[in-house]
């Protein structure tokens, strides 16, 4: 069996803003109005799979996280970043940016391009269906816009 959750027509959606050291154009620092769709493959567990409610809670609190937050890689290596009190210092190619605390989110990426941010959701999306043993793959899909995304899937039995 699988199961399908359309982002965009459930709310699956969040905005931020990032930049990619490497990328001419995408080092710019610019945002998204990103949204996730879900599928999940298991076995009929009491009719279902999972509740759609309880999986799109489960993707709302991943991903709201980053809703209206400047994404910063934390695991990039040509950038540079410092924490004070209650600011982030960001520094790469020459760039330097100064951000409120609050304002922004850490990504354990390299770079915060739709292809690895799909991973990391898909990572904090698995632990929280963990427990649920009759699913028995996950696949999540960033998009960064309508039209334009990158999926990532797992076997949940790793």
């Amino acid at each position: 069996m699988r199961l399908k959750v359309n982002g965009w027509d459930t709310g699956l959606r969040f905005s931020a803003a990032h930049f990619i050291p490497s990328h001419d154009k995408c080092s710019r620092l610019h945002g998204h109005d990103y949204c996730i769709d879900i599928t999940v493959e298991g076995s009929d567990n009491g009719g279902f799979i999972i509740d759609f409610d309880i999986l799109k809670q489960h993707a709302r609190e991943v991903i709201y996280k980053m809703d209206h937050h400047v994404l910063v890689p934390s695991l990039q290596t040509s950038i540079s970043y410092s924490l004070t009190d209650d600011s982030v210092n960001v520094s790469y190619n020459g760039k330097k940016h100064v951000f409120a605390k609050e304002d922004v989110f850490f990504v354990d990426v390299d770079v915060t391009s739709s292809e690895q941010m799909s991973a990391f959701i898909l990572e904090k999306l698995a632990s929280k269906l963990r427990r649920n043993k009759n699913i028995s793959r996950l696949e999540v899909c960033l998009y960064e816009g309508p039209g334009q995304g990158a999926c990532t899937s797992r076997d949940m039995n790793d």
